[in-house]
């Protein structure tokens, strides 16, 4: 069993997930495609669900995320001001 990052209390690594994505201009499609090329069994659903602090991702998930968005672990678990209702970036 893949050990997973618990972030239902507090999806911060799921918001920064989507912001990275967003800064590096990329569509969730396309960061899917590439973490399928990398072996990773992820589909549209499960990648939402990450984004929006509904499901934990894996820790493979976010090795292959470094890869990928071009930075770090520490970039996963950054504190950053989110709107409450809309969860996106103040």
């Amino acid at each position: 069993m893949a050990e997973r990052v618990n972030q239902h209390k507090n999806p911060i690594v799921g918001r920064n997930i989507k912001r990275l994505r967003k800064e590096h201009n990329m569509k969730s499609i396309d960061v899917i495609a590439r973490l399928q090329l990398k072996g990773l069994n992820v589909n549209v659903g499960t990648f939402s669900k990450v984004e929006n602090g509904y499901n934990n991702p894996s820790v493979d998930l976010l090795i292959a995320l470094t890869d990928i968005l071009d930075c770090d672990f520490n970039a996963f678990f950054e504190k950053r001001d989110y709107d409450e209702n809309t969860g996106e970036q103040k």
